[in-house]
């Protein structure tokens, strides 16, 4: 009788197929230019191993030969180096009051960006808005796409592709992942918005830490927590979510229902309504000063009159800045992590801000754990979720993150 082959053993063998060829990639990826013989040394994979694998990645037009390296006695050795330009990928961030995509290159390059506003759009509406953005997008591929992954705000199901519950958008278990891969015939991903902008942070940030926590702030505020190189999610995918924690007793009501959330007091949205109000206050301030007749205060308006020394706008500033450092401090707390990274136009105001979470971090946890524990900006371009996104597509796709 012949003997079948196992499906475990066949299993095995694919998977160390596949394993090899993303560890040759990824070597190939961090790189830059190297020959056959410089792979299987890093890799420890045989010669032919070697071989085998990059005649497919130039079969598939994602590697290219790109000259002749030294000769070191013998005939030159090629080099091998990624084609960037061989994939786009679609990144979307629905983070904000404008919708965001922007083809993406293999090494992270913005190729084309689209913003759509939101104009107060949920639900059906909202899904709409996201459709009509890759739509967009697409119109524009110059490569063929490697994947679609965007950032939401919100509770995200990564594995499941599920946004749980999304306030701001008036989602609730909507199966984003599946709608997505039925209208476009890709990979598609989905996460947190906040989670990727510490995949963007840790991918490619300045620091090699392998543990950090970004902090997102804009009209809302979020976390993403990086873990031995990996990103927390939570066992109810809702690691991070600092924005809705109470931080005043009896305080605003928040869109989520409860009162005193951070971002009621730490928010830009926050920040703006107490500086409309200071003005309003304050006639001669140089807020009121710099508010357009019959316009609100913006970001920008709030930002100047920081800079040039309002006292008004800085103890608004200052005060969002004391709000979140307690947030950091239970984050120091639980998670002993030392390095707390901020993004978000907060940046602009410059030590204002960032120096108020830190004496504020400082007061609430042991000095050694204050001392220990970097707070700072984000070092990485504004477009964190975007980027994040990229490197979600490049991790899951080419195993290259």
């Amino acid at each position: 009788m012949a003997r079948t082959k196992s499906p475990t053993k066949k299993a095995t063998r694919q998977h160390t197929k596949q394993h090899n060829a993303r560890l040759v990639l990824k070597t190939i990826y961090e790189t830059g230019d190297i020959s056959r013989a410089d792979l299987a040394r890093a890799t420890g994979l045989t010669r032919a191993t070697v071989s085998n694998i990059v005649a497919g990645y130039l079969d598939k037009g994602i590697v290219a030969e790109t000259g002749y390296g030294p000769s070191l006695g013998g005939k030159p050795p090629i080099m091998l180096s990624m084609v960037a330009d061989a994939r786009q990928l679609v990144c979307l961030d629905l983070g904000n009051e404008q919708f965001t995509g922007a083809l993406v290159n293999l090494r992270g390059h913005f190729e084309k960006q689209i913003s759509l506003p939101v104009n107060g759009r949920t639900a059906q509406s909202a899904l709409d808005l996201v459709y009509e953005l890759v739509e967009q997008l697409l119109a524009n591929v110059t490569a063929p796409i490697l994947g679609i992954a965007l950032g939401s705000p919100g509770l995200i199901d990564a594995d499941a592709g599920l946004v749980k519950q999304s306030v701001n958008l008036d989602w609730r278990d909507v199966p984003l992942q599946k709608l997505l891969a039925d209208r476009f015939p890709f990979p598609v991903h989905i996460a947190n918005d906040s989670h990727l902008a510490a995949l963007a942070e840790y991918s490619y940030g300045d620091d090699d830490t392998r543990n950090l926590v970004l902090i997102k702030m804009g009209q809302g505020i979020g976390s993403g927590i990086v873990l031995n190189g990996r990103i927390f999610y939570g066992e109810g995918f809702g690691a991070g979510e600092i924005g809705h924690v109470s931080v005043v007793d009896n305080g605003d009501l928040c869109s989520c229902g409860n009162h005193g959330c951070l971002e009621t007091v730490a928010s830009v949205r926050a920040m703006l309504r107490q500086a409309n109000t200071a003005a309003d206050q304050n006639p001669d301030s140089l807020l009121a000063a710099l508010r357009p007749s019959g316009n609100p205060i913006t970001w920008d308006i709030l930002r100047q009159a920081c800079q040039q020394g309002d006292a008004a706008a800085q103890q608004i500033i200052t005060q969002a800045g004391e709000f979140l450092g307690l947030a950091v401090a239970n984050l120091v707390g639980i998670l002993n992590v030392n390095r707390i990274v901020i993004a978000g136009n907060v940046a602009q105001t410059g030590h204002v801000f960032i120096e108020a979470v830190q004496s504020s971090m400082a007061r609430r946890v042991l000095p050694k754990l204050a001392a220990d524990t970097a707070v700072q900006y984000a070092t990485t371009e504004s477009n964190l979720v975007l980027l994040g996104a990229s490197a979600l597509i490049l991790s899951q796709g080419l195993g290259v993150i």
